[in-house]
C-alpha cells in the first residue's frame, strides 16, 4: 500500500506496522511546514534541526535546561495552544526535547509522547523507554541507551532518521 504523503484514515491496514509510516508521513509534514510543526487529528508532529537558529538553540540553551526558551518551543507550543484537541506528540531530534518540555510546561493537557526519534538523550538506564526510537550507528542519540534501537546498516549520514522503522 502506498501512502502518497497522506496518512490514511483507516489504521493498520495493508502494512505490518501503519504507527512509524504515519509518524514519517507528520514529520514529514512538520518538516515542509515554516512552524516546523503538523497537527493531524490529536496528534502534534515536531520536527528536529532546520535553521541555523536551531543548531544555535541546540548548543546555547538544550545543554542548560533552557529548552523552553528555543523557537523550536515557541513554535510548538503556539500549535498547542492554537489546537486544543491535541493530546499526543510525536517528533525527532530536537523535537524530542520540546515535547518533553511541552509535557512539563503543560500538566494541564495531560500529552502523551507517542514517538521520539533520534532522542538527543542522555539516559544511561537498562530499561528501554517503550515510544523512543534510534538506529544503531546514529551519533546525535548514542547517549539514550532508554530508546529501541534498529539497525538499517552503518551509513552514519542516515543514521540520525526518522525512517527505517517501518519493519519493527
Amino acid at each position: 500500500m502506498k501512502y502518497n504523503n497522506n496518512i490514511p484514515l483507516v489504521k493498520n491496514v495493508g502494512l505490518q506496522n501503519n504507527f512509524h509510516n504515519t509518524n514519517k508521513i507528520g514529520l514529514n509534514r512538520a518538516y515542509s511546514s515554516n512552524s516546523s510543526t503538523y497537527v493531524k487529528d490529536d496528534t502534534l508532529y515536531i520536527a528536529g534541526s532546520k535553521t541555523l537558529a536551531d543548531w544555535y538553540d541546540n548548543f546555547t540553551k538544550l545543554p542548560f535546561g533552557l529548552t523552553k526558551y528555543s523557537g523550536r518551543y515557541k513554535d510548538a507550543e503556539k500549535a498547542l495552544v492554537q489546537n486544543p484537541q491535541i493530546k499526543n506528540i510525536v517528533a525527532h531530534s530536537l523535537g524530542s526535547n520540546v515535547s518533553v518540555e511541552l509535557t512539563k510546561q503543560h500538566p494541564d493537557k495531560n500529552l502523551e509522547i507517542k514517538a521520539l526519534y533520534a532522542s538527543p538523550f542522555i539516559d544511561f538506564g537498562s530499561k528501554t523507554q517503550g515510544n523512543r526510537f534510534r538506529h544503531k550507528y546514529d551519533v546525535i542519540s548514542m547517549l539514550d541507551r532508554g530508546s529501541e534501537n534498529v539497525d538499517i546498516g552503518v551509513n552514519p549520514l542516515k543514521a540520525h532518521s526518522y525512517s527505517g522503522y517501518d519493519f519493527i
